[in-house]
């Protein structure tokens, strides 16, 4: 009995080895498209995750802080926020960081409490270090985190903080900001904490977002799609835009492999 148990233990190995390196032999014939969206919005919750859940596609989301039980109709009801994306790590979505609390630049509007020029390198890893906490709450099976430059900046005054969130360890990868022609081919030398991403501005297309996924597919490269709002607040595009592009990139899987983005970072920087 133990020989036979033995053998049926080295052919199950033997079986799952070969299936991990058939499926990733399958994704590496294919374009790679990252579906990444910003700063934690309810129309993310409400049409995004279902969207994304209804034809199985998994993807990023970089959040800023969460709401607590002291925002809720109810004192010591769970917050939808904080149900909404536990349920989405536990249905395989990252969940990633995008600091506290998303400083940016005074002149785009900005309040001078959260504005980047107000900011310390110190102040930087104390939020970056924080939200990878909460997020620890709400996703403890995720040891590692990507981040997303909030406004796509990295520079503290004259200071680029990326040096030292890398020397702490406190992110695995990082993406920054980019437009339609940002699509990534040369993987050798695609630095990990700066990969460029398009961010998919207000009135988007579906045949715009189409484009450029085929763009992507010509040349075998990565496309990192960066989303706001789905059918209301920032940067929005229509609910039945979002939907519709999901759609086609599900009838198309066997020339797009859709993934979230340290998964997608983990492929690439193997190659």
């Amino acid at each position: 009995m133990k020989c036979k148990s033995g053998l049926t233990f080295i052919l199950a190995l033997c079986f799952s080895l070969s299936f991990g390196q058939a499926k990733n032999n399958e994704n590496s014939k294919r374009a790679i498209i990252c579906l990444t969206y910003d700063d934690g919005l309810e129309s993310q919750l409400t049409t995004v995750l279902p969207q994304l859940d209804s034809v199985g596609l998994k993807a990023t989301f970089f959040l800023n802080s969460i709401q607590g039980s002291s925002q809720s109709v109810i004192i010591g009801q769970t917050p939808e926020a904080v149900l909404g994306w536990t349920n989405a790590a536990k249905n395989g979505h990252e969940l990633a960081n995008h600091t506290l609390f998303h400083a940016c630049p005074e002149k785009i509007g900005w309040d001078k409490s959260i504005a980047i020029e107000n900011y310390s390198v110190d102040r930087m890893i104390t939020e970056i270090k924080t939200e990878n906490i909460i997020l620890g709450l709400l996703d403890p099976n995720r040891k590692e985190r990507s981040f997303a430059f909030p406004c796509g900046n990295f520079l503290i005054g004259d200071t680029d903080y990326i040096p030292v969130i890398k020397k702490m360890g406190l992110i695995t990868y990082a993406r920054g900001g980019g437009d339609s022609t940002s699509i990534i081919t040369d993987f050798k030398n695609l630095d990990p904490i700066k990969v460029p991403s398009w961010h998919v501005w207000t009135g988007t297309t579906l045949s715009e977002l189409i484009a450029f996924a085929e763009k992507v597919k010509k040349v075998g490269g990565m496309g990192v799609y960066q989303f706001h709002g789905i059918g209301g607040q920032i940067f929005q595009i229509s609910k039945e835009t979002h939907k519709a592009f999901l759609a086609f990139l599900k009838q198309h899987q066997e020339d797009y492999w859709v993934t979230n983005f340290s998964e997608a970072m983990d492929a690439v920087s193997k190659k």
